[in-house]
């Protein structure tokens, strides 16, 4: 579903906070909107029938709420729940960004999380495994690369930000493994 049309609507829905598109004319409005209408032109025509199909679609799965105006306008919100979801998959969709020089600090994430939220504890072990961390021990995980804005983002879906610790260190014993671990 990541890159159907009824998710890039969800997606578009999730930016704007709400959207109002007129039916009578979808061309108009912002560039994001303009995008959003283009995912749904049939040989240079609005489908506007598969366009309410979706619409329905996402609301019966109550990712968001629609309702059509009396002057053949549409009003598009999401709900907690499609906001969940298009979180979910921004989740999936996340990489660490590797510089082209290495700028010489390591990042040491390191956490305890309560037993009451191992769900969201393994979660984000295996999260830090799929971004590629270099694990230490079972809740002590390194990088090269910068991941603040990633470990602040994991930290804040799963809430256990507070229980996540991010430390930069300049080298230590057992440095050159994680070098060639990292290519650096």
């Amino acid at each position: 579903m990541k890159n159907s049309k009824p998710f890039k609507l969800l997606k578009t829905v999730a930016l704007t906070g709400a959207v109002v598109i007129a039916l009578s004319s979808p061309f108009g409005g912002t560039k994001l909107i303009q995008e959003l209408i283009g995912n749904y032109l049939e040989k240079k025509r609005f489908a506007r029938e598969k366009f309410l199909q979706d619409l329905k679609r996402l609301q019966t799965r109550k990712l968001i709420n629609y309702r059509e105006l009396n002057d053949e306008r549409i009003e598009i919100t999401i709900t907690k729940r499609g906001e969940e979801k298009v979180l979910q998959y921004k989740i999936d969709e996340m990489a660490l960004k590797m510089p082209k020089q290495w700028d010489g600090l390591w990042r040491l994430v390191m956490f305890d999380i309560p037993h009451y939220h191992k769900k969201a504890r393994d979660a984000f072990r295996r999260k830090l495994g799929d971004l590629k961390f270099y694990p230490l021990q079972k809740s002590v995980f390194i990088t090269p690369y910068p991941c603040e804005d990633e470990i602040d983002f994991l930290g804040t879906f799963y809430k256990i930000r507070s229980c996540v610790l991010v430390l930069y260190v300049k080298n230590f014993e057992g440095e050159e493994k994680l070098r060639h671990y990292f290519h650096i």
